[in-house]
């Protein structure tokens, strides 16, 4: 439920920005100044950055409503991270080489450790829709 709201939030920060951006230029227009200036330099360098993330986002977003997650099992090294107010808090899930994130405090109760798990995950930014844990792992703390 915490993954539909950053989405729905994402999906409203892009259209803001593209109403934004739109009277930017309606007034770069009606000024009839240079085209060659810092500032539609700069609004050039943030469309592009606004449609890299928005594009990242909105796959991971399509797979999450179409639930085309991928899946990852095995022993689960897992981790809470602190964001101590400058970032927000994750629980990390390491399986193998692989790094998944938690993005909500679903399971900052869950103590750090290593587990048997299962979980889906969205296949962009590796973040976590849903984890299954049965167990201790073999070589528990």
């Amino acid at each position: 439920m915490v993954l539909i709201g950053f989405y729905s939030a994402l999906i409203i920060f892009t259209l803001l920005f593209i109403i934004a951006a739109f009277f930017f230029i309606v007034q770069f227009v009606n000024k009839k100044s240079s085209p060659y200036n810092m500032n539609t330099f700069m609004l050039g360098v943030l469309t592009l950055f606004m449609l890299i993330v928005t594009g990242i986002y909105g796959y991971d977003f399509y797979h999450l409503q179409a639930g085309n997650q991928k899946f990852a099992e095995g022993i689960c090294e897992i981790n809470f991270v602190n964001g101590h107010g400058r970032s927000i808090d994750t629980t990390e899930v390491k399986i193998e080489d692989n790094l998944y994130n938690i993005k909500s405090g679903t399971y900052k109760d869950l103590p750090d450790g290593r587990y048997n798990c299962e979980l889906s995950y969205l296949p962009i930014s590796k973040i976590v829709t849903q984890i299954d844990i049965q167990s201790k792992g073999e070589e528990g703390n």
